[in-house]
Order: structure tokens, then sequence, then C-alpha cells
């Protein structure tokens, strides 16, 4: 008996592959969000099988992988996945899915894959876009943050807030599109108290992102490959000397 089923993350049909004739692993781009939060996001194995179904990622190095067995006939999917935790098995269930383009999905969850070089350029900004593509505060970024590289460590492990503000001066931080001044614009303003995690860094200058308390920036945990962010928190590039860093 299997100890996991598979996922079948965007279909056969949608991707390009064709149903595998034989298990067969391919190199990809994969997603998995669940509850809001997302826990995989970028470049991964992913494991083809007869019929439509396959796994996206392989749990390797405590990372997160899911799996989807598609029933052919009523066109719909049962997804499992190895939790919160990264567990080596795919135990916990994420229920019953429907096809929604390149994904599969329901109320809770969503699981997506892409063969490489096939996910679209809005979902996934890459390191050589730039400022095309990269998501920032209120604005195009010029030089993207870049988080992860570890599979021990979490994507940013740094972690802060404003200090240092004169309310009788700008009393405002700014948050710039790339580590400087001109010709690098302003994206957005941060304030005394304003916390921050640290995810880069260049020279005087901090990739920080930030968000309301209760939002979650997707980086408690590792990221095996180094990647620009994109979101959900704000992004930008803001100058030490106003930070007062509690971590890292």
């Amino acid at each position: 008996m299997r100890i996991l089923t598979w996922l079948a993350v965007a279909g056969s049909v949608c991707l390009g592959y064709g149903q595998a004739a034989a298990d067969q692993t391919v190199k990809g781009e994969c997603l998995i969000s669940v509850k809001g939060r997302t826990y995989l996001d970028g470049p991964c194995p992913i494991l083809l099988q007869p019929g439509g179904s396959f796994q996206a990622g392989n749990g390797r190095g405590g990372t997160h992988f899911a799996t989807v067995d598609v029933d052919e006939a009523t066109g719909t999917a049962t997804a499992n996945w190895n939790g919160r935790e990264a567990e080596s098995h795919a135990h916990d269930p994420l229920g019953a899915m429907k096809r929604d383009g390149a994904c599969w999905s329901n109320a809770s969850a969503k699981v997506c894959a892409w063969r490489a070089g096939t996910r679209p350029r809005a979902d996934v900004p890459s390191l050589s876009d730039g400022a095309a593509v990269s998501w920032a505060a209120g604005g195009k970024i010029d030089v993207p943050i870049v988080i992860g590289g570890s599979t021990k460590f979490d994507a940013c492990v740094g972690a802060g807030h404003v200090v240092g503000l004169d309310p009788k001066g700008d009393g405002f931080l700014s948050v710039r599109s790339g580590p400087g001044g001109r010709p690098y614009s302003e994206l957005d303003r941060l304030y005394n108290g304003n916390e921050v995690v640290i995810c880069d860094e260049q020279g005087p200058w901090l990739g920080v992102l930030y968000g309301p308390r209760s939002m979650d920036c997707n980086t408690g945990t590792p990221w095996p490959t180094r990647q620009a962010y994109t979101g959900p928190c704000k992004a930008g590039w803001i100058h030490r000397k106003y930070v007062n860093i509690t971590n890292g």
C-alpha cells in the first residue's frame, strides 16, 4: 500500500506533460498554501504518475510537499501534505479539491505545479526580471529582496523596529526601491515603532518586509532556494541607521 497519494497539482493537460506511462520525476515550480499561509513557493521536483496524479516537492531537507490523487471519472482530487512541521510523510489531509487552471484548490488550501519555464511570470518574479515584476510596497522594486538559501534556517532570520526618527523633522523613514537614495524611488514610509523582518543587506541598507502584525510574511520556515520575495507582505530597502535590530 502506498504511503503517499499523489498530488495532481496542475494537471497533465494544462501543463503539457501528457499523462505519464510510468512514474517520472521532472523539474518545475510548486506552490502549496494552507489556511492562508504559503509553505512552498518556488523550484521543486514534481513526480508524475499515470492518470494525471502527481506529487509537488519531495520533503527532503525538512521541506514541505503535497500529494493529490486524481479521480479521472469525476475530475476531482483528494489532497494530502506533510503538515506544518514538514514531516516525512504526507499524512495530513487537505480534503477534496477541484481544478482551477494550473492549480487544485478548495476553501482552505491550494496546490499548484508548473513544468520548468511554464509558470506565468506574473505569479513568480525572478531575480533577472528586476523592476519589471518584483513586488513592492507602492510600486516596482528595482533591487529585489532575496530570501532563503538554507534547509535549516528560516528564510529570513533578522527582525527589528524603526527608531530615532525626529517627529519635529520629517518623522518618517523612506522605504526605497533599492539600497540607496537616488535614483531609487520612494515606495512607502515607516515610522517610529514599526516592526520589520530583515531579509537582505547591502552596505548600510537593509532589505526588509513588513505589514500588519496579524500577517504572516511566509519567512518563518526554510526556503532551500534563494529567490526574490513576492509577498504577501510589503518589501523594500531602508537605512539601518534607523533600525534597532532585535534578532539576527
